[in-house]
This record gives structure tokens, sequence and C-alpha cells, in this order.
């Protein structure tokens, strides 16, 4: 009877380490799950922020403006936990490029300036900027899969003069300012349409044929994050970028 125990016993034992190894085998794979979908939240900061996505349930007010170009969302501040009532586009890029795309002109002009590279950071940013086409290859936006799908083939033509062409393909969509930040490594894009002024955090590859850029809390755009690709000319269909669909 003491030789059956210990042999239910030392099989129990074997029986349990191997399972005990097939778990530890897939806790690599967790945990790189863990550590990607920890890395795609929006980056927490001491200044308010919006990210109606992650927030509560939102109040039945919120709506989209008339005009369909500008929503009204909670902001929260990440120290306080206290909400506020702020603007963001409904566009990831711009309310021309959508399904519905609207077009809006903004009655106070942008009025360009040629940006001053007063350090090495800025005059990179500057010679990076004003190379060829930026081009978008891949946009994520946080719980938005249509903008994911319709914003690869944006691009921007900057200039040293401090304006900036922007258009979708083939197709023009006007004529900006843009300006930088070289301590915070940000452009800003003053559109001449409605609804299309935007910030954006850039990281540049070592390369430099290769941006990211992330939205800030200035126009409450910090969850989306955008892909460029430098190129010399306007892509006429998405193949042209990489993607395998027009």
């Amino acid at each position: 009877m003491i030789g059956c125990k210990a042999y239910l016993c030392g099989a129990f034992q074997k029986y349990s380490f191997k399972n005990e190894f097939r778990v530890m085998k897939k806790i690599p794979l967790l945990l790189a799950i863990g550590l990607f979908l920890f890395a795609c939240k929006p980056e927490n900061t001491s200044q308010p922020i919006t990210n109606p996505d992650s927030s509560p349930t939102p109040p039945a007010d919120l709506s989209v403006d008339a005009d369909g170009i500008m929503q009204t969302v909670q902001i929260v501040d990440t120290l306080t936990g206290n909400f506020s009532m702020g603007k963001k586009p409904v566009a990831a890029l711009s309310s021309a490029i959508s399904p519905n795309p609207i077009m809006k002109e903004d009655p106070v002009k942008p009025v360009p300036v040629a940006p001053k590279a007063e350090t090495p950071q800025q005059e990179r940013l500057v010679r990076v900027l004003v190379s060829n086409y930026w081009v978008v290859q891949g946009l994520v936006r946080i719980r938005d899969k249509e903008a994911s799908r319709t914003n690869p083939g944006a691009w921007f033509k900057f200039r040293p003069d401090g304006s900036y062409d922007y258009g979708y393909l083939q197709n023009k969509i006007g004529t900006g300012a843009w300006s930088i930040d070289g301590q915070k490594a940000t452009v800003h894009l003053d559109a001449p349409l409605v609804g299309d002024d935007r910030e954006w955090k850039m990281q540049i590859a070592k390369t430099e044929d290769v941006m990211v850029w992330v939205g800030t809390e200035r126009y409450n755009t910090t969850g989306i994050n955008l892909k460029l690709l430098n190129l010399l000319f306007t892509p006429k269909n998405r193949k042209e970028i990489g993607l395998d669909y027009y």
C-alpha cells in the first residue's frame, strides 16, 4: 500500500512538473504581450490630457459640433482625477480626409515665418522636415480602426520659409504655416481649414528617412500615432508606400 502511494505521489509530481514547465514556457510570451499592451497606452503627464477612449462613460451631452469638425470630450487631470470639458478634432489628420470630407476655411489665415535654428537639434529638425515629401504610411488612433484605413497616403511638404502644403495621394488640401519647438521636438501646424491645426511630437530615425509623430495635449490628440516615409514625390496610390491595396 505504501509503495502504491509512493508511486502515485511520484507520478503526480512528474505531472505537476510537466504542467509547470508548460506554463513557464508561456510566461515570456505572456510577458511580451503585457509589455506591448502597456507600451500602447497614452503617455501620462502632469498636464490635463484627453483620452476619452479610456475614460469613464461620458455624459449624454457629449456630442459632435453641428459642422461635424470638432467634438466635445472629457479632459482628465491625471494627478487630481478631475474632469473638464474640451474640444478635439473628429478627423485624425484633416477634416478633408474622411469618408465624409469637410473643407471649411479658417477665417484666420496662417502666416508663415521662417524658422530659426539656434541649436544643433533645431537645425536637424528643420533640415529633416524640409527634405522632400513626408508621406503617412501608417496611422493608429485608439479605438478608431477607420482612421487606420483612411489616412495612409496623406502627405506634407515643408518649406524653409515656414509654409507647408498638405494633401492626400495626388490631391492637395491646402497651404498652412509650420513652426518647431526644438526643446520639445514638436512641430506645430497652423492649417488653412477649421479643425486641421495639429501639434506633433517627432521621433526621427537615424537614417532620417522615417519619422514617427505622436499627438500632444495641445489639441487633445494624444491617442494618435503615425509613421511617415520620406519620398521624392507624392504617391499616386497606396501601393507606392508599401501597402497592398489601392
